[in-house]
């Protein structure tokens, strides 16, 4: 199963197209309006915000999906810069797009592209992970073709998940996985993969289970459909689920996945998760597509939101009214989100939760567990 981010009317695209991307700032919630359909966010350790934008297949050219990125100028606001243009995009039976999903930044300050969708003709950057030289003197040569001269790599996920029995595969989301190492989250074969740096290597770390429906739900069991992997800090990682049709809510979990490869669930009772970052406190913020119609066919003006889950399990909103927000990044104690549907990039100011000094065991609340914690460090420090 492909991950089910979208069904694109011609009405909206046509929309999209039209608008063309504009340039807010300052204090505004709505940095950049008018994207072709914005996926990933991330920011690199120079805290510059990149974005993933899959667009649409034109007349013409497979797909206009592309990545870019915010530069700061001298007014203090942000310059939309292109990066990577004419990234294809693709269809399933049964109409829905893949192409330019998420983006991570390696070890090495690398930028990682997820090119979710089939690696067959005529879309040879699919079905693979992408890895570009973000430097500043390649960027400012830009923008290049999605396997141009600013790629450094290309690692065929496609080829590998279908050629170990899966009968569909779309790579959504990587993260470091220590020492150069890759997590790969595979939503459509609904695995966790891992790429060997030495070896040049895949091999699967894990595999989603199915998700059981609340009772008189049809279908009776979905499938997974990993999101967003993040790393865990401790040769882990982190990973969120959308679950797929009829997207029932309360059916979505957040997972662990050890080094060893164990799998655990970490919290669940959510609805529809896309991403997930780690905030400067040790909580998690996840973003919620919303509530599906089957009517509309799609999720619900309205019904997204971006959460904070504290250590102890507990949530709070701390966005709410958007339409299936994907994307998040933090840098400093803002929030980014991109927002598919809406064709925006926002930030959130102040939005990032920031460390409480009391909370020593980073899970969200001061209690007599910090206190256990203080006094287990009593003494002199001599």
């Amino acid at each position: 199963m492909s991950i089910r981010i979208q069904a694109i009317s011609t009405a909206f695209v046509a929309t999209m197209i039209a608008a063309g991307p504009a340039l807010g700032g300052g204090d505004e919630d709505v940095v950049l309006s008018g994207l072709n359909n914005p996926i990933g966010v991330a920011a690199d350790a120079d805290g510059t915000i990149w974005f993933s934008e899959m667009g649409v297949q034109g007349p013409d050219a497979p797909g206009n999906g592309k990545i870019s990125y915010l530069g700061r100028n001298l007014e203090g606001g942000f310059d939309l810069m292109s990066f990577v243009e004419g990234i294809d995009v693709a269809f399933n039976p049964m109409g829905e797009p893949t192409g330019a999903l998420q983006l991570a930044f390696d070890e090495n300050g690398s930028l990682l592209l997820a090119a979710g969708g089939p690696a067959i003709p005529p879309f040879p950057s699919l079905g693979s992970l992408l890895r570009y030289d973000a430097s500043p003197a390649v960027r400012r040569g830009g923008p290049y073709p999605a396997l141009g001269d600013a790629m450094i790599q290309q690692v065929p996920v496609f080829p590998f998940v279908v050629g170990n029995g899966y009968n569909d595969s779309n790579v959504y989301s990587m993260a470091p996985a220590g020492g150069g190492d890759l997590y790969i989250v595979d939503s459509g074969a609904n695995i966790l993969l891992r790429w060997d740096a030495s070896t040049d290597a895949l091999s699967i770390v894990t595999e989603f289970p199915g998700v059981e429906n609340p009772e008189g739900t049809i279908p009776g069991i979905s499938q997974a459909v990993p999101t967003r992997v993040i790393a865990d800090g401790k040769g882990g990682a982190i990973v969120v689920q959308l679950v797929g049709f009829p997207f029932a809510a309360g059916t979505a979990s957040i997972f662990a996945v050890d080094a060893a490869g164990t799998l655990t669930t970490m919290y669940t009772g959510f609805d529809t998760l896309v991403d997930v970052e780690m905030a400067a406190d040790g909580s998690l913020i996840v973003s919620s597509a919303g509530t599906f119609d089957p009517k509309f066919g799609n999720f619900l003006p309205g019904t997204g939101s971006i959460l904070r889950v504290r250590g102890d399990g507990g949530t709070e909103t701390l966005v709410d009214d958007l339409w299936c927000p994907s994307g998040l990044a933090i840098v400093g104690d803002d929030l980014w989100y991109a927002q598919p549907f809406a064709g925006t990039l926002s930030r959130l100011v102040g939005g990032a939760p920031q460390p409480c000094p009391g909370d020593l065991n980073h899970d969200g609340v001061v209690n007599g567990a910090d206190m256990g914690l203080l006094l287990s460090y009593w003494g002199s420090c001599f």
